[in-house]
């Protein structure tokens, strides 16, 4: 299995009262390499309940392969209530979940498996958060968010039907292993 990181890189919504950046999505798109000292935040002070930060993901290259599962890293602290965190694809909601974020900042994780996602699916891929501040004292700050994407590459090697037979049916040719072969007469 391999993965691939992706970050936000637009906002879709951006209704959470707080964040360092005009753009919300820029204020936590530090990838692993974060938190840096930008967040967004949320609080019943600033009248966000049920207010959504939605952000449009990078396109990771899951090298023609399949997508398998999806892990959520959110990084912030809360008082009060968590926030939830939302995947969707194409608009499709595909997880709804608490993000057990603590009274100190600390890294939560979100996963989704049992997947098979396509490039696409990857491309179009949106993660989200929902404030659930009903309380006075309630508040979310999110630091940073990223999502590693665990996928089987596709094949390698010769991918081309040869004589009417799939390459996905040819193990070798002439004794040659496929996944060792680029080309076939400049094919």
């Amino acid at each position: 299995m391999a993965t691939v990181e992706v970050v936000p890189v637009s906002d879709i919504e951006a209704e959470w009262a707080i964040s360092t950046f005009e753009n919300h999505f820029e204020s936590i798109n530090e990838g692993s390499g974060g938190p840096d000292v930008s967040n967004i935040g949320a609080g019943q002070a600033t009248a966000d309940d049920n207010d959504r930060d939605n952000f449009n993901m990078s396109n990771g290259d899951i090298e023609g392969g399949v997508a398998t599962s999806i892990t959520i890293y959110t990084n912030g602290l809360m008082a009060g209530n968590r926030p939830e965190v939302f995947i969707t694809i194409g608009g499709m909601p595909l997880l709804v979940e608490i993000v057990l974020l603590e009274t100190t900042q600390s890294w939560k994780t979100n996963t989704l498996g049992s997947l098979s996602w396509d490039q696409n699916d990857v491309n179009n891929l949106t993660v989200g958060y929902r404030a659930i501040v009903p309380d006075e004292k309630d508040s979310h700050t999110i630091k940073t968010c990223y999502a590693v994407i665990t996928y089987t590459p596709g094949a390698v090697g010769y991918e081309h039907d040869f004589l009417g037979i799939p390459a996905a049916n040819i193990d070798s040719i002439m004794g040659i292993p496929t996944a060792n072969i680029d080309n076939i007469c400049g094919l």
